[in-house]
């Protein structure tokens, strides 16, 4: 496994966006991760939409999928995550705290965030996070 997905990158991924479908099924082989914090907000997305059952399915059949393995939050993640928010803190630069939780997550578990959103995770690399954006 080398990459966690950012959330956005897994819902460009349900929409059908072409780098993104592309990268994903030519390194799926290597592995990729969601995070449990990932999957709340993909429920949360879900539940708020008009579109909550069809949403709440393409979750459902995206973690199923062999290759995607779930990260769940824990210990090692939480250790992470308050120190890369204390140092961003203390610099003071803020991170939303599911985009924190997602960062940590990468860090703990020594993988590289896949995203698009260069402006919230590109910022990260000064802390060791590794960014690949697709």
């Amino acid at each position: 496994m080398k990459y966690l997905l950012d959330t956005n990158t897994i819902i460009d991924f349900f929409k059908g966006k072409e780098g993104i479908k592309r990268k994903i099924i030519a390194d799926l082989r290597q592995g990729f991760s969601v995070s449990s914090i990932n999957l709340t907000e993909l429920y949360r997305g879900a539940y708020k939409s008009k579109r909550a059952r069809f949403n709440l399915k393409q979750i459902k059949d995206f973690i199923k999928i062999p290759e995607i393995k779930v990260l769940i939050f824990g210990n090692k993640e939480a250790m992470s995550g308050g120190k890369l928010i204390s140092r961003l803190e203390r610099k003071g630069q803020k991170i939303s705290a599911f985009d924190a939780l997602i960062a940590a997550t990468a860090k703990a578990n020594n993988l590289i965030i896949l995203t698009e959103d260069k402006k919230h995770f590109g910022r990260l690399k000064d802390f060791g996070i590794r960014v690949e954006v697709v």
